[in-house]
């Protein structure tokens, strides 16, 4: 309760039957509260009697009126036995239903205008019982003439959440208890349909006119929506809903009227998910001359100055009511007058596709909330800086120094700006940092490339050792002109150093890139790859294996569809080591040299393996060389291992594996932020590169995530679609359709509520 010193227990839905009934309160400090139980004792409900509560002895010549009657319980309350419990007996009225009013009144509706009756003369006698108590209430009324609308009045606001309006899609309710000159109820049928009388009984003339409401107080009615039906039980009730968030938290006061009869009311409308008050947020980088794609942030607020969150700011709601007007760049198409971005990695900035290319210029934005209940203006000027040339190199992928014969070394570097951010994108720029898109005096270029020599330091070709991106190269440059094979872009990826099986012992690459300013050079890195030596101290060993799930004794594992053509792998193939390597894990080897460093060892490596238990864990050498393990049953198994060492000797080590049948569950999903695919669609496990992690920690990438995913559970769904989408449909192996061009987010969602969101650009 509000005094913080005790709690009130309000039953609901609940009903109290005879017994002894125990209350614990929790969450509170037992060393300082006196008492956390309380106890009381139910009874059944009893119903003792039936009163008839009409205002008056007379009722309406109508086809429909309704006598108003209450069955109370010991307590005095409406009892909770249903109307269906009674039974209404009359004579010159009909009798057509009994209902129950939503504060527990019982309506017994009657035809009290038939050939039986005489307005202003005729005497309507109603019985009421209860059929399990027998309690019994009978009276007589008084027929009076047609009904006139002479009072309304509202019944208790109903809303569908809580106390108030929270927000779109929610609704209240208010019962319009309608009354004749008798005091009797109106029906909501009679309302609409009653006709004025005449001898003949062919009016078309209605006895009531339309029932309206007015607001009080303003609220748009783009925001609202106004509705008169019927509560359940034939009594008239006005809903009114709320079409969009509204910009201004209140009471709003209404009048409702039929012919002479009004009353008055008020919803209470919170504002949560409007946006009152806007800013330009802070941004973590320069705006350089000649820029693309720009994003700045945008922060706002609703009426109570709470920040709402990038799904409300992106609601078409608050979309039509933020503009904004920049000056000293260009959105999409060369526009100034531009939006909020509603998909896509960026969603909830302002993308600024083109910055101006003179250096010291300026671009200011504005942001303006102009509304009847909100004013906000944000404005922000940057200044431009120099456009973004390349600084220096950032290690992403350090290769190793030394390798066996056929192994591979990843090596990947990225370019980064004078302003500390990763650079694509080239420029050829002026000595005054302008951007000059059709060739400036600076030229900036990045070059890499690969030097091979044997063991005595002669060069040789790269047909056993050298460089690779997709096919193997001596030298390649990136940048801006014709000797170039692509943007910084293409640089910024990873590089392969390479071995075959036939290079000789002692030879080595070494790996450069450079940066160049018109041909001079403003930072290098290199690197050096060298194949081992039969004379070179190495000391080999066997990767430990992490914990294995017991996945062929699970019970788990099901068939996969993973291709529009049925294609399909059975459980009984992803149980089988020996048929499918999915679920397995991989067993390696690896060696370092006498000074510590990692020497890369090929695939081909292991000779044999075999499990001490295969009972626990069965094992596979692939004829690619690849030695692969995978979980039976609960348990523990040593595996021995042979390799075969640079020496050429053959070695044996064994590791220990152990087998698990925790359940196993998705504990993370990873993939790409951004992905483009064309018109012909794409896959969502391949295109973004996802990698599913189990809680085993065994990856599960790309295909082979998709041939998992019977077992995984992934999902996949598309929302924040931009206006040239209509429609994004994705099966359950992840095929990609969409229908026109745009933007969309991909979520990938497990069945443990891991999830990852792929921001998709759809191309022609």
């Amino acid at each position: 309760a509000d005094d913080k010193k005790s709690a009130v227990l309000t039953l609901t839905d609940v009903k109290v039957s005879k017994g002894d009934y125990t209350v614990n309160v929790t969450g509170l400090d037992a060393a300082t509260t006196d008492k956390t139980t309380a106890s009381f004792t139910g009874q059944d409900e009893v119903l003792t009697k039936i009163d008839f509560i009409n205002a008056g002895d007379t009722i309406a010549y109508a086809e429909k009126t309704i006598v108003k009657v209450k069955a109370a319980n010991q307590y005095g309350e409406n009892a909770t036995t249903n109307a269906g419990s009674y039974n209404v007996y009359t004579s010159a009225a009909t009798y057509t239903k009994i209902t129950k009013d939503t504060d527990g009144t019982l309506l017994i509706t009657l035809n009290t205008a038939n050939p039986n009756t005489t307005q202003g003369v005729s005497v309507i006698p109603v019985t009421v019982v209860n059929n399990d108590s027998h309690i019994t209430a009978t009276k007589n009324f008084k027929l009076g003439t047609q009904p006139i609308l002479t009072k309304l009045e509202l019944g208790t606001a109903r809303y569908s959440v809580g106390t108030t309006l929270n927000g779109k899609g929610e609704n209240v309710k208010f019962d319009l208890n309608l009354f004749d000159q008798y005091g009797g109820t109106i029906s909501y049928d009679s309302l609409l349909n009653a006709k004025v009388y005449n001898k003949d009984n062919n009016s078309n003339t209605k006895l009531f006119g339309d029932t309206t409401l007015i607001w009080n107080d303003y609220i748009s009615a783009d925001d609202v929506k106004v509705e008169f039906e019927d509560n359940g039980s034939d009594i008239a009730q006005v809903k009114i809903s709320l079409k969009n968030d509204v910009d201004k938290a209140a009471d709003y006061n209404f009048t409702v009227f039929n012919q002479a009869a009004t009353a008055s009311g008020k919803i209470s409308v919170k504002s949560a998910k409007v946006a009152n008050k806007i800013e330009i947020g802070d941004l973590n980088d320069v705006i350089a001359a000649g820029d693309k794609d720009v994003y700045i942030p945008v922060v706002a607020y609703d009426a109570s100055g709470n920040q709402i969150s990038i799904d409300d700011l992106t609601s078409d709601q608050n979309l039509k009511r933020i503009n904004i007007n920049v000056s000293g760049a260009k959105g999409v198409d060369g526009l100034t007058s531009l939006k909020i971005e509603d998909s896509g990695e960026h969603r909830g900035t302002i993308r600024l596709s083109e910055i101006n290319d003179n250096a010291k210029g300026a671009v200011s934005i504005t942001a303006i909330i102009a509304t009847a209940n909100a004013s906000s203006t944000s404005t922000k000027t940057y200044t431009i800086a120099d456009a973004r040339v390349p600084d220096h190199f950032k290690i992403v992928t350090d290769p190793a120094k030394a390798a066996l014969p056929g192994a591979t070394a990843a090596v990947e570097l990225a370019i980064i700006d004078q302003y500390g951010k990763k650079l694509d994108d080239a420029h050829y720029t002026d000595s005054q940092g302008n951007n000059s898109p059709g060739g400036g005096s600076n030229k900036y270029l990045v070059t890499v490339s690969a030097a091979t020599y044997n063991a005595g330091g002669t060069a040789i070709d790269n047909s056993t050792i050298g460089l690779k991106l997709d096919t193997a190269f001596v030298s390649r440059s990136y940048g801006k002109g014709n000797e170039t094979v692509g943007d910084f872009k293409a640089f910024n990826k990873e590089f392969t150093l390479y071995t075959t099986d036939k290079v000789l012992a002692g030879s080595k690459v070494n790996y450069t890139a450079v940066i160049t300013k018109n041909g001079v050079e403003i930072s290098k890195l290199t690197r050096t790859l060298t194949v081992a030596q039969t004379t070179d101290d190495l000391t080999y060993s066997v990767n430990a294996v992490p914990t294995l799930f017991n996945l062929s004794d699970s019970g788990v594992v099901v068939t996969t569809v993973y291709g529009p053509q049925d294609q399909k792998i059975t459980d009984a193939t992803l149980k089988d080591v020996t048929l499918s390597q999915v679920f397995a894990r991989e067993v390696k080897v690896s060696a370092k040299n006498a000074a510590g460093d990692v020497v890369k060892v090929p695939t081909g490596t292991i000779t044999s393996i075999t499990s001490s238990n295969n009972a626990a864990a069965k094992v596979f050498l692939a004829p690619n060389g690849k030695a692969y393990v995978l979980g039976n049953k609960v348990g523990t198994s040593t595996l021995n291992v042979s390799y075969k060492t640079l020496k050429g000797e053959t070695k044996t080590a064994t590791v220990v594996v152990t087998t698990k049948n925790d359940t196993l569950a998705v504990d993370k999903v990873a993939a790409d932020s951004t992905l483009t695919i064309g018109g012909t669609g794409g896959n969502a496990f391949i295109d973004p590169d996802l990698i599913v992690t189990d809680n085993y920690g065994k990856e599960y990438e790309q295909d082979v995530a998709q041939k998992a995913n019977g077992t995984l559970g992934v999902t996949f769904s598309a929302s924040h679609y931009s206006k040239g989408i209509s429609e994004v449909t994705i099966t359950s192996y992840g095929d990609i359709k969409v229908t026109g061009t745009g933007t969309f987010d991909l979520t990938i969602t497990s069945p443990s509520g891991k999830s990852v969101v792929v921001a998709v650009t759809v191309t022609p």
